[in-house]
């Protein structure tokens, strides 16, 4: 099972209108950006597009402005022949989104992104560790009766994908996506009164922090999604895991003694 697949690619000249249509049509949650030869020149991702909403957009129609205004320039470029732990590796000790997977002569073949990682951690590593090892305790919260505007400034402010949603009860109603957020991007600008109870799913699998981190691995590639909730036994959250979690596990040393010892055994026969 392969880590590279193929990239979406926009134009610096291109409206953040398209980018837009592109990223929920193709349901990706980051692009590259590509001159006419297909050579790299930066990556667009739905946090770089809320927060340009937020701050930047102002009165300007999302048409008007174009791609090379809000792209992120700095990116890392990776030849195809890149492994998934050296993936791992550069993705968690740089800080970034995605890789950009180029040929020899510098064009863009695929990329990388963190789901992919962590369907490979799906598909190959059992019994390693825990999610309570590798989630992030104590979770941003957000009440059901709170604003999308509330949500949107919590959600650029801190950097997250995801907020957990909880009800009167303080029990778990429902989580928010940046996904959720660009389908109604429109509506995003200054303040408003919807409600993230509109906009939520409120479908939201849960997990347990004594599970088997593989076994969260495996929820998030059957429902492509890239955070799930982890709750006590009273079904309160204490906690969420992430892709970006289940790539730091592959970092480890376990992950790869673990893994050479599939290979020496697998090649014994």
């Amino acid at each position: 099972m392969g880590i590279i697949r193929e990239p979406v690619i926009i134009r610096p000249h291109d409206s953040l209108l398209h980018a837009l249509k592109v990223m929920i049509m193709e349901a990706v949650p980051k692009v590259i950006v590509a001159d006419e030869k297909e050579i790299p020149l930066g990556i667009l991702t739905q946090k770089d597009v809320l927060k340009f909403i937020s701050s930047k957009i102002g009165n300007r129609s999302f048409d008007s402005v174009k791609v090379s205004e809000i792209m992120n320039k700095y990116f890392i470029s990776v030849k195809e022949s890149v492994d998934y732990l050296e993936a791992a590796q550069i993705l968690i000790e740089k800080k970034i989104p995605m890789l950009v997977v180029v040929s020899e002569d510098n064009k863009v073949i695929g990329m990388i992104i963190k789901s992919d990682l962590a369907n490979f951690y799906a598909n190959q590593i059992r019994g390693l560790h825990k999610v309570g090892d590798y989630m992030s305790k104590n979770p941003v919260i957000i009440k059901s009766d709170s604003t999308v505007s509330e949500a949107l400034k919590i959600m650029v402010e801190r950097d997250l994908g995801r907020l957990i949603v909880i009800n009167k009860e303080e029990k778990i109603a429902g989580i928010i996506t940046t996904t959720d957020m660009l389908y109604i991007a429109p509506f995003l600008r200054g303040e408003n009164n919807v409600k993230v109870e509109d906009v939520m799913n409120p479908n939201v699998l849960v997990i347990r922090e004594d599970e088997d981190l593989s076994i969260a691995a495996r929820l998030m590639a059957n429902r492509k999604i890239k955070g799930i909730p982890v709750v006590d036994q009273s079904g309160s959250p204490i906690g969420i895991i992430t892709t970006t979690d289940i790539v730091r596990a592959l970092t480890t040393d376990k992950v790869r003694e673990y893994l050479l010892e599939i290979k020496m055994y697998t090649t014994s026969f």
